[in-house]
């Protein structure tokens, strides 16, 4: 059996907080019938502005938690958790690795995992203050998102939704090492009007991109990202997939190859006061998923690959 792929912890952080923080572009719309509306430069950007403000409300006062099955994919093969998510951070048990359920190995290493998390307060601390630093770094690319890019109105489909492009600013001063990333991508929104939410975003890198001149990263033109969500029966939104595919250099020498997907599905509420340790003993004891998780995951991956 393949081993279960191990992520870069820096750059693919930095790419998920990204394109994390670029699923939340959507915001209030004017009114208007779908062929007909054209919105200024100006009305645009204060949209975004407007946008950000909010997402970053719903960032410090999440309005549900949610237990899901998450799919991570990479060249070195797959990863499928059941997770879990708390106001004190997140947990999670392995359910499959390649496509197959877990050996005992990995089984007993997971309940080992769990347990010490769950006996040990001051590990659940550390771990919620570094999943608190990765949302810090989120928020701070989110609050550079509007004067990142310049973006433009292009059209709706058949179903309502509003496409904006965008492309990047050649005035934009990043505020910090998170948002250098922003300066080399283009791309589209695709927003649902209705609910005021990000359906799908597609983006590429339009050339290569330096960090800290080159001398930290340098990324080559053409990676991509794609991003899609949908809307739950609660009416909630939730991140169904995120694919990034990116290729450069890291401290000018060592090759850098990000090649990853993340695919969710079977989103439920958890209770809003859920501590870790309940988490924990509900992933422990409550293990029945539902039964169409693998096809929904299956088609969600089927979807991305035809992308």
């Amino acid at each position: 059996m393949k081993k279960v792929p191990s992520i870069p912890s820096f750059w693919l952080c930095l790419f998920r907080t990204v394109l994390m923080t670029l699923c939340m572009a959507a915001g209030p719309l004017l009114a208007a019938k779908a062929q007909d509306l054209k919105l200024p430069a100006s009305s645009i950007h204060q949209l975004v502005k407007n946008v950000i403000w909010n997402e970053l409300q719903a960032s410090e006062h999440p309005p549900h938690y949610y237990r899901y099955v998450e799919r991570d994919i990479s060249p070195d093969g797959s990863r499928t958790s059941d997770q879990i998510t708390t106001p004190h951070g997140f947990v999670n048990r392995v359910i499959a690795a390649d496509g197959h359920p877990p050996n005992k190995q990995q089984i007993e290493t997971n309940r080992q995992l769990l347990a010490t998390l769950a006996a040990s307060p001051q590990l659940q601390q550390s771990r919620f203050k570094d999943q608190q630093s990765d949302t810090q770094r989120r928020d701070n690319v989110l609050r550079d998102v509007p004067n990142a890019f310049v973006f433009t109105y292009a059209g709706r489909d058949q179903r309502g939704l509003i496409m904006l492009k965008f492309r990047p600013a050649p005035d934009f001063k990043p505020s910090s090492r998170q948002s250098l990333v922003l300066q080399g991508m283009a791309g589209e929104f695709w927003i649902d009007p209705s609910t005021q939410r990000m359906v799908k975003i597609d983006g590429t890198l339009t050339h290569d991109v330096k960090i800290g001149w080159g001398f930290l990263a340098r990324l080559n033109k053409g990676g991509t990202f794609l991003v899609e969500q949908s809307q739950g029966p609660d009416g909630t939104w939730h991140q169904k997939l995120l694919s990034v595919h990116f290729d450069g250099t890291e401290l000018i020498f060592k090759r850098l190859h990000i090649h990853e997907t993340q695919i969710r599905c079977c989103f439920s509420q958890v209770p809003h006061n859920l501590t870790l340790r309940e988490a924990i003993h509900r992933l422990q004891t409550e293990t029945n998923l539902p039964r169409d998780w693998q096809p929904r995951l299956d088609a969600i991956q089927k979807s991305a690959a035809s992308n």
